[in-house]
C-alpha cells in the first residue's frame, strides 16, 4: 500500500499578520488526522496479519499498543523458525555432500 506524502511548508521567515494562526492550524490539523488515519490503518492491518491463537491470548479488544507488541512477539518468533529451517537445511546439504 502507497502512501501519499503530505508537505507543509513552515511558516519560517514569515512576520507576524501575514497569516493568521487559524490558518495554519487548519492544514496542519488536517495533516494530523491523515497522519494519525494512516497509522491506525497499518495497525488494523497488522492485526489482520496475526494468527488467532496470539489474538485469543488477549481478553475482549485489542489496543494498538496490543496489536505491536503481538506483531514483534510473532514477528521474533518467526525470525528465529527461519534462522532455525536454515541450519537444518546447511546441515543437511553438507551430509549429502559427505556421502
Amino acid at each position: 500500500m502507497d502512501f501519499p506524502m503530505y508537505v507543509y511548508k513552515p511558516r519560517r521567515g514569515m512576520k507576524r499578520g501575514e497569516e493568521s494562526k487559524e490558518t495554519y492550524k487548519l492544514p496542519h490539523r488536517l495533516i494530523e488526522k491523515k497522519r494519525r488515519d494512516r497509522i491506525n490503518e497499518c495497525i488494523a492491518q497488522l492485526k489482520d496479519l496475526l494468527p488467532e491463537h496470539l489474538k485469543l491470548t488477549t481478553l475482549g479488544h485489542l489496543e494498538k499498543a496490543v496489536v505491536l507488541e503481538l506483531t514483534l512477539k510473532h514477528v521474533k518468533a518467526l525470525t528465529s523458525l527461519l534462522e532455525q529451517q536454515q541450519q537444518k537445511i546447511l546441515a543437511l546439504q553438507s551430509g549429502m555432500q559427505i556421502g
